[in-house]
């Protein structure tokens, strides 16, 4: 029996210590109210931007070509070479267009020898009225055959229709050339050059015959070149399923080259009206949808957002806020809905 004492004594001792050991050691309550910093929102107006790229043409672009077919004798020019306006850049083999165009004077002078002949005799009655008109008839008919050999004459031979650059020949001399076949594809030197960018329909409908926009090249990273759009093509292609819009630039005093690729910034006629948020505010985020805290009576309590646009630090959103509250801004993501938190400067 004494031992059952001892025992149970021992049992009661041990737990007692126990006890008074984790009362001892247990932590006092600490206060879990989160310190954070938080920002006023406000509402601002965006002008919305279009964002492409594509490649640098000349304002105009020629392909250039022979009225008539033959032999080329000769080209004048080599690629990329610079030209002035009235400058020969090739001509055909021109013997066999003259010696056409000598035959049709030849019909046009016997012409007109019969008409005057014709039209003696019509006058002294000793010819028929219809006599007459055969004669008048058959001189126009050479006048306006000579004219056309004049014309294929003339035209047998390229010149540059403006100052500008020879881009790239398609044939050689002493090649046999059809009409109208391109030999010289020519670029305009005028001041305007043409950015042709594709878009999409869901911009397409926001861009507007005027609308400004900011354009950079490689060639030149650290310049900005002004540029509106000059033209908006009335269908999607084809095979992108994009519209294809013209940018004018001004070169000024830059060098600009057919081909260079351009990055393009289209300011729209469209604003709207925003959220503005810093991006350290953003607690979660998926897709377009994001999370942010909203401060309101020393809580926290969770909202959810829409993104409409990204600015570098700053987030326009649209959602479950409005302009003049306020939200968490650093040490959202260690607070949960509801939670009591406490409010400092940032």
């Amino acid at each position: 029996m004494r031992y059952l004492y001892i025992r149970t004594f021992a049992i009661i001792f041990a737990g007692v210590f126990i006890l008074s050991c984790i009362n001892r050691t247990a932590p006092e309550h600490e206060d879990d109210t989160a310190r954070v910093t938080g920002v006023v929102v406000r509402n601002v107006q965006h002008v919305h931007k279009v964002q492409t790229s594509g490649r640098l043409m000349p304002y105009a672009e020629l392909k250039l070509s022979f009225k008539t077919g033959g032999i080329i004798d000769k080209i004048s020019v080599r690629n990329g070479q610079d030209v002035n306006r009235g400058d020969k850049m090739a001509v055909l083999d021109l013997s066999e267009i003259r010696s056409h165009l000598r035959q049709t004077e030849l019909q046009y002078d016997k012409a007109k020898r019969d008409y005057e002949r014709v039209s003696n005799l019509y006058d002294d009655n000793a010819a028929t009225l219809e006599q007459y008109q055969n004669a008048l008839t058959a001189l126009e008919i050479a006048e306006t055959a000579r004219s056309i050999a004049q014309f294929n004459l003339d035209h047998s031979l390229i010149r540059a229709p403006s100052d500008g650059k020879v881009l790239k020949l398609f044939a050689e001399e002493n090649e046999i050339i059809a009409p109208g076949h391109p030999v010289v594809l020519f670029a305009s030197s005028r001041e305007q050059w043409l950015l042709k960018v594709p878009v999409t329909d869901r911009s397409i409908v926001d861009i507007n015959i005027g609308d400004s926009a900011d354009v950079r090249f490689d060639a030149y990273p650290d310049e900005v070149f002004k540029a509106s759009v000059a033209e908006i093509a009335g269908m999607a292609d084809p095979y992108t399923g994009t519209f294809e819009v013209s940018l004018a630039i001004a070169a000024g005093t830059r060098r600009l080259m057919t081909g260079f690729i351009g990055k393009a910034s289209i300011s729209t006629a469209r604003i709207s009206e925003y959220i503005e948020i810093p991006v350290e505010a953003l607690v979660e985020a998926g897709g377009r949808e994001g999370i942010v805290f909203r401060y309101s009576d020393n809580r926290a309590y969770r909202e959810r957002i829409r993104i409409e646009e990204i600015l570098n630090d700053r987030l326009l959103v649209t959602g479950n806020i409005q302009a003049g509250d306020t939200i968490i801004r650093e040490g959202g993501a260690f607070i949960s809905h509801g939670q009591k938190v406490i409010m400092h400067e940032p």
